[in-house]
């Protein structure tokens, strides 16, 4: 019998729309039921029928034990699941504690609420077929089934959404779902250096020094490489190299080493991050033996680096508080200039220019070695070219000059982009990204790749006016929320412009709007939204303040969200996937930057 949930969910207008049915009526051994029912809602009819029908439909072999693992632990679930075609529908309970993940289920509201580690938010209704994520509407394969007491999901696309790995073994009846390892980074320290391990979830870590070569080995139970990554050429003080490699009981993380040191492994937010120093005094009982840091301070402070396009060739600017000494060499395969600067901290501690003007591809500089402090700068190149490293027109400057600026000299040295309170570093958030779509629009566009194509034509506008950008992401990859804001802070961005689609129930939903928390941002989100208007003809929806996570994270400068146009509305989906208009987006997003810069408001909020 169905629940009155079940008859008034078939009655909502348009929810029935036709798609592959997950769980078929026939394989119930029903033969001919619902003759008339859109696939979609024949495929909820099967599971609101197998739930009702109890021990009496698994003969059909639509459910029965499932072994799950997540995040390294066996979970009973308090019911059995529904599986068929790979999908699972299982009992919410127990899934979500091992990966950090607060599950909240509202009887009354027939909803669950699931709170992640890295801020995400997502709400699931019983038989919605929308279901909010981060305060975004998106569609989900199967809604959530809440029948006689039970309570099932769809376990991978939940999981995946929010940024964790699934993989099912049919035929060893396996579920294993598992946070994943998004990123290794290195710095120095005034104690050493620290290597950053980071996930999307708890990641419990263990080390072991051994020798013969030196090495430390983390092994991250429990956890995967969210892609296949090489080996990091390192060369920093003690470490060498950084490998990452799958193991029996997840991710191992090998350092290689080339002189034995002290270790110290500790966890940050909590345990999304996996923080391993290297060259800490006093190592806890169990660590491997070292001598304490002797470290000195340098009184040479570089405080950036500029790039600057020339035709045929480049020329970054190194600031400093004082002249400097550089050593330099060329490095092939890829092609790359690495500038030493001796005795020297790099305050920004690290800084990323993705330039690709046809000669320079990328500058990346950072503190390079710590105790004796050395700052390197690498300018890769997409092919050799001559160079030169010359003394600035002031005192602290110097100039690196690439290709057709070598040879033709050094011509007038101006100044970078700049707003009211300095140069301007523009972050840019395509959102979405990876296991996480987005909004999808009627014929299939997805929401992470339009914003991604705009965000890419906006950054090659500003490169062209010599404007840092800071790519929150430039591929199609996760990244969690809460490590957006982070991202535009370490690369010191002045400006945050976050790019997505919007999404409504009502197909007939237009327009353009932009968002903002902090009142201080206000102004730039109106002048962005005029910009979009006029540029695309689109109808301004006008500015809201809302307490998005990368905007409430992002503060302490203008921090926007522009909702782009509605990927559900059908005219509006074939415009976004249009690379003329989303050119016109990127151009029409720029004019709006511009307009704010020229203003007083323009500066932190």
């Amino acid at each position: 019998m169905l629940t009155p949930f079940t008859s008034k969910w078939f009655a909502s207008p348009g929810l029935c729309r036709p798609r592959r049915s997950r769980v078929s009526p026939r394989a119930l051994g029903l033969p001919g039921a619902f003759p008339r029912v859109a696939p979609f809602c024949a495929g909820i009819v099967s599971l609101v029928l197998i739930l009702s029908l109890g021990p009496a439909a698994s003969a059909a072999g639509e459910f029965g034990a499932l072994r799950v693992i997540v995040n390294g632990e066996v979970v009973r679930l308090t019911g059995n699941p529904i599986v068929q075609d790979t999908v699972v529908m299982a009992p919410y309970q127990g899934l979500f504690e091992p990966l950090g993940i607060r599950a909240t289920w509202n009887p009354q509201e027939r909803s669950l609420n699931l709170a992640g580690p890295a801020g995400d938010e997502m709400q699931l209704r019983a038989g919605d077929p929308y279901v909010t994520v981060n305060g975004e509407r998106r569609p989900v394969p199967i809604p959530l089934v809440s029948v006689l007491g039970r309570v099932l999901i769809p376990v991978q696309w939940v999981f995946e959404t929010l940024g964790d790995a699934t993989a099912y073994d049919a035929d060893a009846h396996t579920l294993v779902i598992s946070p994943q390892i998004t990123g290794v980074s290195w710095r120095g320290t005034d104690a050493g250096l620290e290597v950053t391990i980071e996930g999307t979830g708890p990641l419990r870590a263990t080390g072991a020094a051994l020798q013969r070569p030196e090495r430390l080995v983390v092994d991250i139970a429990g956890a995967v490489p969210k892609s296949a990554v090489p080996t990091f050429d390192v060369h920093e003080g003690p470490l060498t190299a950084i490998q990452i490699e799958r193991s029996s009981t997840g991710t191992r993380v090998i350092l290689d080493l080339s002189t034995r040191v002290p270790y110290r492994i500790l966890s940050e937010i909590p345990g999304r991050r996996v923080l391993v120093s290297l060259g800490t005094a006093a190592p806890s009982p169990g660590e491997a033996p070292g001598h304490p840091s002797t470290y000195q301070p340098s009184a040479q402070k570089i405080t950036t680096v500029v790039y600057q396009h020339v035709d045929g060739g480049g020329r970054l600017v190194i600031v400093a508080n004082r002249p400097f000494q550089t050593t330099q060499r060329i490095l092939h395969n890829p092609e790359r200039l690495v500038i030493d600067i001796p005795d020297a901290v790099f305050l920004p501690v690290k800084k990323a220019l993705d330039v690709g003007d046809g000669l320079v591809v990328q500058v990346r500089a950072a503190q390079f070695h710590s105790n004796p402090n050395v700052v390197r700068i690498v300018i890769e190149l997409s092919r050799p070219a001559p160079f030169a490293v010359l003394p600035g027109l002031v005192a602290g400057q110097t100039l690196v000059t690439l290709g057709a600026a070598t040879a033709g000299g050094l011509g007038p040295v101006t100044a970078p982009t700049i707003g009211t309170h300095g140069p301007v570093v523009v972050a840019l958030d395509a959102g979405h990204g990876g296991s996480d779509p987005g909004a999808i629009g009627p014929t299939g566009v997805r929401e992470k790749d339009v914003v991604l194509a705009i965000a890419l034509d906006l950054q090659q506008l500003l490169v062209e006016r010599h404007i840092d950008v800071v790519m929150i992401r430039n591929a199609d990859v996760f990244v969690p929320l809460a490590d957006r804001a982070q991202i535009a802070a370490r690369g010191g961005a002045t400006l945050f412009v976050s790019i997505h689609a919007n999404a409504s129930t009502d197909p007939n939903a237009t327009g353009t709007q932009t968002f903002y928390a902090d009142p201080g941002s206000q102004p730039f989100a109106a002048v962005v939204l005029d910009e979009v208007g006029r540029g695309t003809g689109l109808a301004p929806r006008g500015t809201s303040q809302a307490a998005f996570k990368v905007l409430v994270d992002s503060t302490r400068v203008p921090a926007i969200l522009v909702e782009t146009a509605f990927i559900t509305n059908p005219g509006e989906e074939q415009m976004l996937r249009d690379p003329g208009f989303q050119q016109s987006m990127a151009q029409s997003i720029l004019k709006g930057m511009q307009r704010y810069l020229s203003t007083p408001q323009a500066g932190a909020p």
